[in-house]
């Protein structure tokens, strides 16, 4: 049995930094079976238990599909019953799920819960989907050997994905062109000494490990 505990730190950063009224959870599809493993609060991790128990919510979906669900009303959600139940029950007014690939037969979804209808600006899209790469990454370590030929393959395609996220990060930060923030990426790689990819990751955690604006007051 795998432990899955490098994920707390995620999604009770995700909750703190993300946006204040915002609960997190990360659940992982290992084999086929679909888990949730860790949340930032109790209600958040009632209602991923109740999409798993049903086999239907957006953190599913999101990993069936390999794209984000939003779910701009959970008053109006038809999809997932069960689950909007949940959700509705504990005061959720909308919902968020970013799922990553994280190694053969192995997949995860960030998903956030806001208690605010439909709060999903593009910076907050990014972040989510940059926290999720970030999770997925800390968690390959996790799920595949130095020998396993297939999960470094993985890793690589992985690699290049995160790369793009980092991109994308930039862009939205600094208001710049794709190729703009290619030679920044570049940069950053060449003046750090590491890997594309190290770096992208460096940048998405330097964007997203931002201090949380409630401390501060």
């Amino acid at each position: 049995m795998t432990s899955w505990g490098v994920l707390d730190h995620f999604v009770l950063r995700a909750a703190a930094v993300l946006r204040a009224e915002v609960d997190a959870t990360v659940t992982v599809r290992h084999d086929g079976a679909e888990t949730p493993t860790a949340s930032s609060s109790r209600a958040a991790a009632r209602c991923e238990a109740a999409g798993a128990r049903a086999a239907a919510g957006p953190s599913g979906a999101a990993m069936d599909r390999h794209r984000v669900q939003l779910v701009a009303r959970v008053a109006h959600e038809t999809w997932w019953p069960d689950w909007a139940a949940q959700a509705a029950r504990e005061g959720f007014a909308s919902a968020l799920a970013v799922p990553a690939s994280v190694a053969p037969g192995v997949d995860l979804a960030l998903t956030l819960y806001s208690r605010a209808a439909d709060p999903w600006d593009a910076g907050l899209l990014v972040a989510a989907d940059g926290y999720a790469q970030l999770a997925a990454a800390h968690v390959r370590t996790l799920v595949a050997g130095p020998s396993d030929v297939p999960a470094r393959r993985h890793a690589e395609l992985a690699d290049a994905v995160l790369v793009e996220r980092a991109v994308g990060a930039i862009m939205h930060t600094n208001g710049c062109s794709a190729e703009e923030a290619h030679r920044i990426l570049g940069s950053a790689s060449s003046n750090r000494n590491v890997s594309r990819s190290e770096a992208a990751r460096r940048i998405l955690q330097a964007l997203l490990d931002v201090e949380d604006p409630a401390r501060s007051r």
